[in-house]
């Protein structure tokens, strides 16, 4: 009878060991994006841009099992009811954009106040080879649009993950691209032509950048085996006769494309923009 029971309980632990979730391990991430604060502030009152790829970030995110991501919304609301540790992360949020530089105490009080471990910082400025002035894309809109210059803008994005507990920068990375219409202008004289950029930024943001940085965090948290293959090499060589031009009947791989990395980091996933 002991036998019975003890083979039952022994089954009963096999099988919950197999139904159990993959990644028992729960990493919480807040998200925040440089201009959480600034709601509707510019001229043609579109969302900022690091507002438009941190909702991104987050809903890509949250498809993957072991990642909690707090809404941001929630992250506002919360703020707003604590105006000294919102003053604090604005101006941690404003240093970070313009020096990049990250304090590590302003983010422990916002991880203990969320209850994470890690952050992500996601900021968006734009520049061009005319001036380095750091500015808001649609502060630049508006201003090219004002005074009718039609040269093209740079607009740089950066996603910085850290890890609050050790105060360590865990993964970053910069995107750029170029913004302008099929001329090569960038320029708003209206408001479909300003609602034209912004479905081009939305895009841009929804199907290269966010995806590229949801998988980075997701590979920095849980790790891929590296998997090793093995290559058969025959010592014997003898008999062995030399064909020329051998290989021409190979074809190029056909998704080969030629691309440009902005560190070289290769742990990175790479989209071509």
């Amino acid at each position: 009878m002991k036998k019975i029971i003890y083979g039952f309980l022994f089954t009963f632990c096999m099988l919950i060991g197999l139904v159990m979730p993959s990644h028992a391990v729960q990493f919480d991430v807040v998200v925040l994006p440089a201009d959480i604060f600034n709601v509707c502030d510019n001229y043609f009152c579109f969302p900022e841009p690091s507002e438009i790829l941190a909702n991104d970030v987050i809903q890509d995110l949250d498809n993957y099992k072991g990642i909690n991501i707090i809404e941001l919304s929630r992250v506002r609301s919360y703020m707003n009811t604590n105006p000294e540790l919102k003053a604090e992360t604005e101006a941690m949020l404003k240093t970070f954009e313009q020096t990049e530089r990250i304090d590590f105490d302003t983010l422990d009080k916002i991880s203990k106040a969320f209850g994470v471990k890690s952050v992500i910082i996601i900021s968006c400025y734009a520049i061009t080879d005319r001036s380095a002035t750091r500015r808001g894309l649609w502060e630049v809109l508006e201003i090219s649009s004002a005074f009718k210059i039609t040269y093209p803008f740079n607009l740089t994005t950066t996603a910085v993950l850290t890890d609050t507990v050790n105060n360590v920068v865990m993964w970053s990375s910069k995107y750029n691209k170029t913004v302008s219409d099929s001329n090569g202008y960038f320029l708003a004289l209206n408001q479909a032509q300003a609602v034209s950029h912004l479905e081009k930024i939305k895009q841009y943001f929804k199907n290269n950048v966010s995806k590229n940085i949801s998988q980075n965090v997701h590979l920095r948290f849980f790790p891929k085996d590296v998997r090793t293959f093995s290559v058969n090499k025959k010592e014997n060589n003898e008999g062995k006769q030399f064909i020329p031009n051998a290989l021409e009947h190979l074809s190029k791989p056909k998704m080969m494309k030629n691309f440009e990395l902005e560190d070289d980091n290769p742990d990175d996933f790479i989209f071509e923009f």
